[in-house]
């Protein structure tokens, strides 16, 4: 039964990654462009820790997944934006 709340919850702070991310990207528009070369390495450290923490302890593995999904998305955010109609 606790295995089942954890599990749940712990999809859920994954899931709540996306919009955290995207609104990190809407707030933080001027920080942004300093940061952008660091993100590559920032997201390659984060997807491999949270790898080798995953085997180790899943509290931690799923907090750094949920880092490198905000990251990730706050990075790539740009893509995401509605084009408008130019018609």
């Amino acid at each position: 039964m606790l295995n089942t709340i954890q599990l749940a919850l712990s999809i859920i702070l994954l899931i709540a990654g996306i919009p955290i991310g995207l609104l990190l990207a809407k707030i933080t528009k001027q920080e942004k462009p300093i940061h952008k070369k660091y993100f590559p390495i920032i997201l390659w450290i984060l997807a491999i820790a949270a790898g080798v923490f995953y085997t180790l302890d899943l509290l931690v593995g799923v907090s750094l997944t949920f880092i490198f999904i905000t990251v990730l998305f706050w990075n790539h955010a740009d893509k995401f934006k509605r084009k408008k109609n130019t018609k």
